[in-house]
């Protein structure tokens, strides 16, 4: 699978697997006011248990947004 298909599917199954869509998971991250990228990863890992994966695009689409 080529990394563009793997996040598209990672995309379409967000709210599946983690319970909250990818709109939610930015009003996540404003509320936190983290700003560093590394940190963002970490508190979405440690405080919402968010899979890896998800957890990197997430932060792509916010960061890039």
């Amino acid at each position: 699978m080529k990394p563009e298909e793997m996040e598209a599917a990672i995309m379409r199954n967000l709210a599946d697997k983690t319970g909250k869509s990818l709109e939610e998971w930015f009003a996540v991250l404003d509320d936190s006011n983290i700003t560093e990228k590394g940190d963002m990863k970490k508190y979405l890992k440690e405080d919402y248990g968010v899979g890896h994966f998800q957890t990197q695009t997430i932060v792509k689409h916010y960061l890039n947004g």
